[in-house]
């Protein structure tokens, strides 16, 4: 591979894909195009309002904002300047914001509007190493003490200068960006990832799964999260593709209808919606019902699959925009089941596997070579072995750099081989697939010395059409038990139908018959697929799912499992009799 820097490689495909759109974005009901040579333009005009701004090389700057363009062109102008991006999860608290700029001794922070910088503000007086603040859209600042220190978007893009040259020497080693990983079972830690890390696994995913200049991205995880940034944003600007931006995840299914994308980067989660979403649809007639499970039952060949898919999957599809070509599912396991029922209706999901501190892909399917329940083959120049205790080792140019302002973590990463310990379990088959296990550090060992996966019995859970979310606990205990969030739209529905008496989600935890049809659904949809010493043996209905807002999920949607437990040490003690 070449030697170069993002911002480097992004110039080169914006001056070979210049005509091309490279971004996509929705105003007023209207999308809006940015070709690739007016992107590489902005780029360059906001290094140099953001140079005469005072940042130099080796400066961080945080961005707080959702997706849209602007994430993108600052995370491009930071770099050609040689800062370093310190990316911000919008729905991280005060907080948690606040302490992620301390720590990364941010220099300015870009923020996309008024609710977002007042997560700042509220936290203003712990942040000593913070100049500047840039505002994507107008509001009004009511702290006099940042009135002099606030500055508009547009004011930096208004500060073009053809004399300007940028005097940042790059290197491919030079980090140019320290993720903060979300933390599902402690502190958040800064990852610092170079040019090259970035580069040589985009590289790397792009020669395995082909991404066309005629593909069409949507992009709703956050940005802020590294599989988005890399498998949506940087893979496709690197190939010449188009990325358009979804409104929310809560407007995801209108934008897929507007967009038409044909390549998705997605969550687990996401497709456990869409699946129940598929499957109500199909339940609102005993007719549709019918032709829906007769569609499924039909082969992979022949006239029936013809008609299936004429009568009912592509109707599905089209729901989808219709012109999906590659679905990428991560950051957590995909539940096999789902995986299954998206292939029968002609869309392939390609599970892949790996962490922050990758890149983040370790493995990931093909789309003419994949396995059902495993995350793929070991991507080119990525090398991966297999622990005496199962734990996954890594090695490669995606691999990074170390943790920011911690060397005792960093030196923990890393065996005495120099191999990164993932803290993932999990085998490679004789034909080169991994399987993850679980989580080292999820795995819960009850009073009795058993293993129990708590991702495994959650999956089992989550194939009941009245479960919502559920967390399994179990750690030096007697039994597994587990917290389960209902899906209180579905658990309204069938008391209508069963003229049962309706009450507040509140009152309903509580209920008798509540508790006994979750109990016979445990009893006979879930237990029987479990071992003995994985079986549910006690439970408790919560009213309300789990959340980003109170920081019970990561940004890719799973679960924080310490802030959960936190949140429901009664309701836990209570569980277990303790």
């Amino acid at each position: 591979m070449i030697a170069k820097t993002i911002p480097e490689a992004f110039l080169e495909s914006a001056k070979k894909f210049a005509r091309k759109t490279a971004l996509l974005y929705k105003r007023d009901n209207v999308y809006f195009p940015i070709t690739y040579s007016q992107m590489a333009e902005k780029v360059k005009t906001l290094a140099v309002g953001m140079s005469k701004f005072g940042a130099q090389k080796g400066d961080r700057v945080a961005i707080l904002s959702e997706n849209r363009p602007e994430w993108a062109i600052a995370d491009l102008a930071t770099m050609l300047l040689g800062g370093i991006v310190i990316p911000l999860h919008t729905t991280f608290s005060p907080q948690a914001i606040s302490k992620i700029i301390e720590h990364s001794q941010a220099k300015i922070v870009i923020v996309a509007n008024n609710n977002l910088l007042n997560k700042i503000l509220l936290s203003q007086n712990n942040l000593p190493y913070l100049e500047k603040i840039v505002l994507l859209e107008r509001a009004a600042v009511e702290v006099e003490a940042w009135q002099d220190r606030i500055f508009y978007w547009e004011w930096l893009l208004a500060h073009n200068d053809s004399n300007f040259h940028n005097n940042a020497l790059l290197r491919p080693d030079d980090v140019c960006s320290i993720v903060y990983t979300s933390g599902t079972t402690g502190e958040p830690k800064g990852v610092m990832l170079t040019h090259n890390n970035f580069l040589s696994n985009s590289q790397a995913v792009t020669e395995i799964v082909a991404v066309k200049p005629s593909d069409i991205f949507l992009s709703f995880l956050p940005l802020s999260h590294v599989l988005e940034r890399l498998a949506g944003y940087y893979a496709p600007l690197l190939s010449g593709a188009t990325i358009a931006y979804a409104e929310s995840i809560k407007q995801l299914s209108a934008n897929l209808k507007e967009i038409k994308p044909t390549f998705l980067i997605s969550v687990p989660r996401i497709f456990e919606k869409m699946y129940e979403t598929i499957w109500e649809k199909a339940k609102t007639s005993e007719l549709k019902k019918k032709i829906f499970l007769w569609a499924l039952r039909q082969g992979k060949k022949g006239i029936g699959h013809y008609l299936a898919d004429q009568l009912v999957f592509k109707k599905i599809r089209k729901q989808l925009g219709g012109r999906l070509r590659l679905i990428v599912s991560g950051g957590a396991a995909l539940n096999e089941k789902i995986a299954r029922f998206f292939l029968k209706i002609g869309l392939t999901v390609l599970e892949g596997y790996g962490l922050t501190e990758t890149s983040p892909v370790v493995a990931v399917n093909r789309e003419k070579d994949f396995k059902i329940g495993a995350v793929g083959k070991i991507v080119p120049r990525v090398e991966v072995k297999i622990s005496s205790d199962k734990e996954i080792l890594v090695k490669g140019p995606n691999v990074f750099k170390g943790y920011y302002k911690n060397q005792e973590e960093t030196q923990l990463a890393f065996n005495e081989n120099g191999w990164l310990k993932t803290g993932d379990l999990g085998f490679l088959d004789k034909d080169g697939f991994l399987t993850i296990i679980g989580r080292r550090k999820e795995m819960l060992v009850t009073s009795g010395g058993k293993n129990v996966w708590p991702e495994a019995v959650e999956s089992e859970l989550s194939k009941d059409r009245f479960i919502a979310s559920s967390i399994v606990l179990g750690n030096n205990r007697k039994f597994i038990g587990a917290l389960i969030a209902p899906d209180w739209q579905k658990v309204e529905q069938f008391f209508k139908e069963n003229n049962w008496p309706l009450q507040s989600p509140e009152q309903l935890v509580n209920s008798k018959m509540l508790i006994d049809l979750f109990q016979q659904r445990l009893d006979e949809k879930v237990n029987p697929n479990l071992s003995e010493y994985e079986k549910i043996r006690a439970f408790k209905l919560l009213p309300r799912d789990f959340s980003q807002e109170q920081g019970e999920l990561t940004p890719t949607l799973k679960l924080r499992r310490h802030v959960i437990e936190q949140h429901y040490r009664l309701e836990i003690a209570d569980l277990f009799g303790e």
